[in-house]
């Protein structure tokens, strides 16, 4: 898989560089070599606190509030686009999204594609704790996911998980209050996305609690029980795990919206994968 979106990043980046905004709200050297690195793909531009000062080698735009000054420069295009960055996440896009409007915002589908310790690649459908609540944002957003894959040539395999066993779902399932309907009802989402899928000729199968099983059965498309879920995955794969996070964009949006997690230190890729997505799109 890595093979395919390295593939279309490295020809994007061969039509030159892009002017990307980088937020950043403490200096730390490690994030900082990165971004070195990265400037042989983009100019860039860190958007931070006034207390970060001015880093060697880049042009800074420092100012009291940088989440709503990043998103301000995105829309006014004048940036190519944006890495959040170390900034506030919420703050960044809530900016954004007002500037966008209401009925465009509405229209984002989060894409986050990770590679986990043994080589492993594969999304998250969804990975911020607010949303995947629903079946109905589940199915919105592996729907975009899948959009996306096509893109790229690639087959989705999607692996719903629930908060309970097989076996226990039918001991327990016609409990309905509590924890146990709560998991319950986690089980049946998971069973009813999967069937979605399927009915749309796609692979796809509830593993109940069997994350590891999804993974080791080749699913390409992980959906969480929600949200938070599956940001704690995100965290535990990638940040304790030794896993790598390749891209967690913002897509469907009118710009270049290029998300991560703040605890990353390495960005370059996240840069090349910015450029190669705004060349994309120049005409």
């Amino acid at each position: 898989m890595a093979k395919i979106l390295d593939d279309i990043i490295n020809g994007n980046l061969k039509k030159g560089k892009a002017k990307i905004g980088v937020g950043l709200a403490k200096k730390d050297d490690e994030i900082i070599k990165s971004l070195n690195k990265a400037k042989k793909y983009a100019d860039i531009v860190i958007v931070g606190p006034k207390e970060l000062g001015k880093v060697k080698g880049f042009e800074c735009v420092l100012v009291e509030n940088p989440e709503e000054k990043l998103a301000e420069m995105l829309y006014q295009e004048e940036v190519d686009g944006i890495v959040r960055g170390t900034i506030d996440d919420f703050k960044t896009l809530e900016a954004y999204q007002k500037l966008i409007g209401e009925e465009k915002a509405k229209e984002m589908k989060e894409l986050s594609m990770l590679e986990d310790a043994y080589g492993r690649q594969f999304f998250i459908s969804e990975a911020s704790n607010p949303g995947g609540w629903t079946k109905e944002e589940k199915i919105q957003n592996i729907e975009g996911i899948i959009k996306f894959m096509k893109k790229l040539g690639m087959k989705p395999k999607i692996g719903t998980i629930a908060g309970t066993r097989h076996d226990t779902y039918k001991r327990r399932k016609a409990i309905r209050e509590g924890v146990i309907g709560i998991l319950n009802k986690t089980y049946e989402e998971a069973e009813e996305v999967a069937e979605y899928f399927r009915k749309k000729g796609y692979e796809a199968k509830n593993y109940a609690i069997e994350l590891n099983g999804a993974v080791e059965d080749g699913c390409n498309v992980l959906v969480p029980q929600n949200g938070m879920v599956g940001n704690q995955w995100f965290r535990a794969l990638c940040l304790i795990g030794g896993g790598k996070i390749l891209i967690a964009s913002r897509s469907n949006l009118p710009h270049v919206y290029e998300d991560n997690s703040r605890n990353e230190k390495d960005f370059e890729y996240h840069v090349k994968w910015a450029v190669a997505w705004a060349n994309s799109r120049k005409k």
